[in-house]
């Protein structure tokens, strides 16, 4: 009995922490949409993740298609996000923090799809 109820409790609790695609698209999706309001920019993106320290988004992790866009463009849009900042500690430069490479990354379609993502550091 007690091995039934681990197994059933074991089932539920990996049930309950599987994804939906479309809901995480959907957050990928908003994420992007708050970092670069201008829909140009949005494409090719599949995730937009500014991280704050001290009141300034310094880091900007970015997934991107590179079917669709290349990493000189999306550097370049990363600036301009940089650049609207406006603090005086930064001089809306970028740089490459850490190159994560590309993996594979499953749609709300169910398709799969190379994602590269990139953490960039506002300079």
């Amino acid at each position: 009995m007690k091995k039934t109820f681990s197994v059933l409790i074991a089932a539920l609790t990996l049930t309950a922490c599987s994804v939906d695609p479309q809901a995480a698209a959907t957050r990928r999706a908003t994420l992007v949409q708050s970092v670069f309001p201008n829909p140009a920019d949005q494409q090719g993106l599949d995730l937009a993740f500014p991280l704050e320290s001290g009141g300034v988004y310094k880091t900007i992790e970015i997934g991107f298609f590179p079917d669709e866009v290349t990493e000189p463009e999306v550097r370049r849009r990363v600036a301009a996000f940089c650049a609207g900042q406006a603090s005086p500690r930064l001089t809306g430069q970028v740089a490459i923090k850490k190159d994560l490479g590309v993996s594979n990354r499953t749609q709300a379609d169910g398709s799969v799809r190379p994602v590269h993502f990139i953490f960039y550091t506002c300079v």
